[in-house]
This record gives structure tokens, sequence and C-alpha cells, in this order.
């Protein structure tokens, strides 16, 4: 079977607190000591990682000799990333993630499947686009309905006013 014809393989692992195994990743224990913002990790299939936090969100650290600078940011939807490769943004929803720099490093989850890359940037669009529809349509039936209360209530008054106008005049005659 070629390249491109395979199956697209499905996503087995067992996470616990210090124990990770996965059908690709293989198996790995790990355990952090950290206290006042500096920690340790040890993990048996990446070795000691030394880590330092600087600010809310981000952290520095070595392991295995290499210099890491690790930021996550949240805002409302939206997550940003910076780390040494570069910076990187992305939409969450209930589906997964849209990579807005990345594309390629989205992904999209249905049924128990996990689908990444260019398949999953293209059915997170095709999400998004549908989203953005409904809340379009929702706003507008939201505002539709407003002016048409708006309207009914300025109508009545008109109404009630002038109904009120002449009988005040019929009693004063």
């Amino acid at each position: 079977m070629s390249e491109k014809r395979k199956p697209a393989k499905k996503r087995i692992e067992y996470r616990g607190k210090n124990l990770r195994v996965s059908r690709t990743g293989g198996f790995s224990v790990t355990k952090t000591f950290s206290g006042d913002g500096s920690g340790a990790t040890i993990n048996t299939k990446h070795g000691l990682r030394l880590h330092k936090r600087i600010m809310k969100g981000a952290r520095i650290g070595f392991q295995r000799g290499n210099f890491q600078f690790i930021g996550h940011y949240k805002s409302g939807p939206f997550n940003f990333n910076l780390s040494q490769g570069g910076v990187s943004a992305s939409l969450k929803n209930k589906r997964g993630a849209y990579n807005i720099f990345k594309p390629n490093y989205s992904s999209f989850k249905l049924g128990g499947v996990q689908v990444r890359g260019k398949n999953a940037a293209t059915l997170q669009l095709i999400f998004l686009t549908f989203g953005l529809l409904a809340g379009i349509f929702k706003f507008f039936w939201y505002l539709s309905k407003t002016i048409f209360w708006f309207a009914f209530l300025s109508i009545k008054w008109v109404v009630d006013f002038f109904i009120g106008f002449y009988k005040g005049c019929r009693s004063a005659v």
C-alpha cells in the first residue's frame, strides 16, 4: 500500500498521574519536583529537565543540555504559544483547535477519532464557517425581534396616547 493510501491511525494511549503509555510514544514515567517557581522533572524517556517560572504562563529550562523557552497564554477562545521556534495562535473549540499561523498543526476530533494536519485544518474551517453562519443568523434573529418589539411598543404607545387624548377631550366638553 502506498504512503498516501494508508488509513489514518487512531490514537491509543493511557495517561495517569505519573505514567503514560501510547501506541506511538511508548512507555514513560514522569515525576516533577517543584517549589517557589523552579523545579525539576525526571522522565524515563526524555531525561532530566530543570525549569524556572519567569512570569505567569512562561518558563525557561534546560533539558539534555538544550535551552528551552515556553510560554502559554489564553485569552477567551484563543491560545497563544511562544517558544524558540516562534509564535503560534490557535482558536480552540469543542472539536479541537485551528492553528491560525500554522494550519498544519490543527486538530479535529469527531466520534473518538482525532485527525491532525491539513485534513484537520479543512474540517476545522468547515466547522468554524458553520459556527460563524449560525452566529450571524442568531444575531440577525435577535436584532429583528428587538426591532419588531420596539416598533410594536412605539405604535402601542402612540395609539394609547391618542385614545387617552380623545377620551380626555370628550370628557372636558
